[in-house]
């Protein structure tokens, strides 16, 4: 096989010189990451010797290369005629490629290391990338370890890096908001941060380490909360005021109830006096002084009870319109519900006093019809027609309230004469 000094001056030598040039970058690679990585001295002597033996071929090829090459060099010898020039071209590239092999095979195992193993490095970047902040730092307030997302927060806060732990966390106590013995600081970006302080003992030495959480979103969720208690116990303070309204509300109710039915059945009366007066007649004397002393015991406080005794309602409405010279004309068969009765006998009892207060009239004309979902009472006069809108009050204003109760509803017209229609559920 050809020597070495033999294939100098051909382009193959320049192959070998940068190829071992390359190799003894790799092998400087290999032999720094395992004095960062601390590994054992075994693998620690056998990486320099690697460096050691590549670097060495790189040299005996590099000065040969130039003694060929680079004839208007002076040499004090003539170094091509030296044992390591004289060895075969093949045995330097096999050496080169054993030791690119290996590289090849450290790398391998550095990565499969990496990947397998919890290096200082990867927990160092671990903590680096966490979204919550972390700083542990001496008693004197040397930091000893703080993540990105903390040194960040200080830069935010205080315009400044995190070297100072002491005095970070003196400004977080200062611009804190108090949260069972944590600490609650708002950003200038509109974010809040938790803040917690704890002490640690490693190996007799005393640490600070402060700890950083984002509660931007519980925060807000518990300022809503705190808004909607309020909101309720306005609420209920509201409520407790009209409970103690309500009472009052009712017994005034009932009160003008009895005030509105001691107005119907005055009036009644005096309508009865009246027509027994202009009509002698026609008018049965002894049912005229029959209520009228019933009225006199009622405002006399002698007797407590309804006016008029238990009975037929529309039988006694019947009567009661005849004996104010009334007549009642009615189509259509009377409702048998008690619920229906007692709203048309109010309604007509209504109507006729009205009919000859405000109306002159002296007949009413009751209309009922029956649907299968509800009954529509209809009630005329043949008196003057109003002159305009009906204001409801007294007795009609208590119609509506009692038809409305029970569920049905009330039209009242003045054009072309007065109309009251009732409409109210069979059910």
């Amino acid at each position: 096989m050809r020597p070495l000094y033999s294939i100098l001056d051909r382009p193959w030598a320049l192959i070998l010189l940068v190829t071992a040039l390359f190799l003894v970058i790799g092998q400087t690679a290999a032999f720094l990451i395992s004095l960062q990585e601390k590994k054992s001295g075994k693998q620690l002597r056998f990486a320099a010797l690697h460096l050691l033996a590549g670097f060495m071929i790189f040299v005996v090829i590099l000065d040969g290369f130039d003694n060929v090459n680079f004839l208007t060099i002076p040499r004090d010898s003539v170094q091509t005629e030296w044992f390591v020039f004289s060895l075969p071209w093949v045995i330097y590239a096999g050496l080169e490629a054993l030791s690119a092999a290996v590289l090849v095979f450290h790398f391998r195992e550095y990565r499969r290391y990496k990947t397998d193993t919890v290096t200082p490095e990867a927990i160092r970047q671990a903590v680096d990338l966490l979204p919550e902040g972390i700083s542990v730092s001496a008693e004197d307030g040397t930091v000893r370890l703080a993540n990105l997302k903390m040194d960040a927060l200080c830069r935010e806060l205080t315009g400044e890096r995190l070297s100072d732990a002491r005095a970070f966390r003196a400004y977080i106590k200062k611009n804190e908001e108090e949260q069972s013995g944590k600490y609650l600081i708002h950003t200038p970006r509109g974010e809040v941060w938790l803040f917690e302080e704890e002490s640690l003992s490693i190996d007799g030495q005393h640490y600070e380490r402060t700890s950083a959480v984002n509660a931007t979103g519980q925060y807000r969720i518990t300022e809503e909360l705190r808004e909607k208690n309020e909101h309720l116990q306005e609420i209920q303070r509201r409520m407790r005021k009209a409970s103690e309204l309500s009472g009052e509300m009712f017994v005034n109710q009932e009160k003008a109830g009895a005030h509105t039915a001691l107005h119907n059945e005055l009036g009644q009366v005096l309508l009865m006096g009246r027509h027994y007066i202009e009509h002698p007649d026609t008018t049965d004397a002894a049912v005229v002084a029959l209520m009228t002393g019933q009225m006199n015991s009622f405002l006399l406080g002698e007797n407590k009870a309804s006016m008029t005794e238990p009975g037929d309602k529309l039988r006694e409405t019947f009567h009661m319109a005849d004996s104010i010279g009334v007549s009642v004309e009615m189509q259509g068969e009377p409702p048998r519900a008690e619920k229906l009765r007692s709203l048309l006998a109010a309604a007509i009892r209504e109507c006729a006093a009205n009919a000859v207060k405000h109306a002159e009239g002296d007949r009413l004309f009751v209309r009922i019809t029956e649907k299968a979902a509800d009954t529509v009472i209809t009630v005329t006069n043949n008196g003057k027609p109003p002159k305009g809108p009906i204001d409801e009050s007294g007795g009609l204003l208590s119609l509506r309230r009692s038809v409305e109760a029970a569920g049905g509803q009330m039209h009242v017209e003045y054009l072309p004469s007065f109309s009251l229609t009732l409409t109210i559920g069979n059910s």
